[in-house]
């Protein structure tokens, strides 16, 4: 219900296909928190939740000045954080097996705090490293002629006989 919610959430907003498929991943995340406590409609709610914040964060992200090609931080990180919070929100009290204490909004928060100090702060930081040691991106050349084919010079399709793609190849 979460994975459809998202891809209808995803759809509803930008009408992107990228940001639909993206939508559905959002969707899981979003629920995956409280999987054992969600009803099935209201895991579909929050999947379309997840799909509707995922395209706005990631704009907000880019207006940062943090870059994000594939939408990850904004699929994994915001419909995570959402998703933990809802628990926080909609399931406060519901009991923890053993001696922990019930689900609660200030435990839910504290969680989302300790993710994102050990998470995205170091990722943050790795990523910076690697940018500034020029490793964090492909070649230009490399994007321009396509991974697939800068990795495994073979025609793999033959469809791409006497496309852009097939002059770039090495003869054989």
């Amino acid at each position: 219900m979460c994975f459809s919610g998202g891809i209808i959430g995803a759809w509803a907003t930008p009408r992107d296909p990228f940001w639909m498929m993206s939508g559905a991943l959002a969707g899981i995340f979003v629920a995956a928190a409280g999987l054992d406590v969600w009803y099935p409609p209201l895991a579909f709610l929050l999947g379309m939740l997840g799909g509707v914040i995922i395209k706005p964060g990631n704009d907000f992200l880019v207006r940062m000045g943090i870059d994000d090609s594939v939408g990850a931080v904004s699929v994994h990180g915001f419909s995570g954080i959402l998703g933990v919070m809802a628990v926080g929100i909609l399931a406060a009290g519901y009991p923890n097996p053993g001696d922990a204490p019930p689900t609660s909004f200030i435990g839910q928060l504290v969680g989302v705090i300790v993710m994102m100090l050990c998470g995205f702060v170091p990722g943050y930081l790795i990523s910076l490293a690697l940018k500034a040691a020029g490793m964090l991106r492909v070649p230009d050349k490399a994007q321009e002629i396509g991974l697939d084919l800068a990795e495994i010079p073979s025609k793999a399709f033959p469809e791409a006989v006497g496309s852009k793609s097939a002059a770039l190849m090495p003869a054989e």
